[in-house]
């Protein structure tokens, strides 16, 4: 999170730059980048106009297709106090959902009903400039979301809340007092086998020394344009293994075996394969 102001904020190109060291630790290996995308671009696009309006933007998509890297490609470059909170998918009632929520905005242990939590999250936005994240959004109940929704929208100095979570959209098309409340929704998919390509490309320079046909042999088998699954991956030989060169069929079926517990068959286009015995 940045200062008000600051010249780089919202310009996701420097993103990299001031991301979270936890966050950063997460996700990308030493030497890894943070990668900028459309829907990164058009999220921190978004944001400013959503806090001076007191709006929310939606972010839905499988997992894996990138929603966490969105969410901190966005915090790096805020220039608000950006609070963020994710939701388990096991609370019983609306007022524990409100006590994670009313957590996160205030910073304090909330206490009292549903209603007084809301009240505080009230007074305490009407005084601090607040973005609010909310993480597996999908897990809210009805009255819960409408609650939530009873936030945006207000004479707050400046806020704005994200919800992000799989399958969110469907959720939101049901409850159409929220849906059609929301400024804009970010649909997210999986990568397909070009632009992955063109992705760890600038994910690692390591990863954009080896050689295109490794790379998608391993996408075909193993990463299918998840992002979740090529972190572990690089993660695993870059970072545990301090593997420092380019990348091999070798070393991928050893650090996917390790992640998954299952050997993959990683075989370059035309290599020959073992043909089975006959009997």
């Amino acid at each position: 999170m940045l200062v008000e102001n600051h010249p780089h904020a919202w310009d996701v190109n420097h993103a990299d730059r001031y991301l979270d060291p936890k966050q950063r630790e997460d996700s990308l290996p030493p030497g890894g980048h943070l990668v900028v995308t459309p829907k990164m671009r058009q999220l921190v696009s978004n944001v400013p106009y959503a806090l001076r309006r007191n709006q929310a933007i939606a972010i839905s998509g499988p997992v894996g297709a990138g929603k966490t890297t969105l969410l901190h490609a966005i915090t790096a470059v805020a220039d608000v106090r950006v609070r963020y909170v994710e939701l388990p998918a096991d609370l019983k009632n609306t007022t524990q959902y409100w006590r994670c929520l009313a957590r996160a905005v205030t910073e304090a242990e909330p206490s009292g009903t549903t209603d007084q939590m809301l009240n505080d999250c009230r007074e305490y936005l009407a005084k601090v400039p607040t973005l609010l994240i909310v993480d597996e959004a999908q897990h809210l109940p009805l009255e819960s979301l409408l609650q939530v929704r009873s936030l945006w929208g207000q004479r707050f100095p400046r806020f704005a809340c994200i919800l992000a979570g799989s399958d969110l959209f469907a959720r939101l098309d049901v409850y159409s007092a929220v849906g059609s409340r929301v400024l804009v929704r970010i649909p997210l998919d999986h990568n397909t086998p070009q632009r992955m390509l063109e992705y760890l490309g600038r994910l690692h320079p390591q990863l954009a020394a080896t050689d295109p046909r490794i790379l998608r042999v391993i996408d075909d088998a193993y990463g299918h344009g998840n992002w979740r699954a090529w972190e572990h991956l690089v993660l695993t030989t870059y970072d545990a293994w301090e593997h420092n060169g380019p990348l091999t069929l070798a070393l991928a079926k050893d650090a996917i075996y390790q992640i998954t517990g299952s050997e993959p068959a990683l075989h370059m286009p035309g290599a020959h394969r073992p043909q089975p015995t006959r009997r």
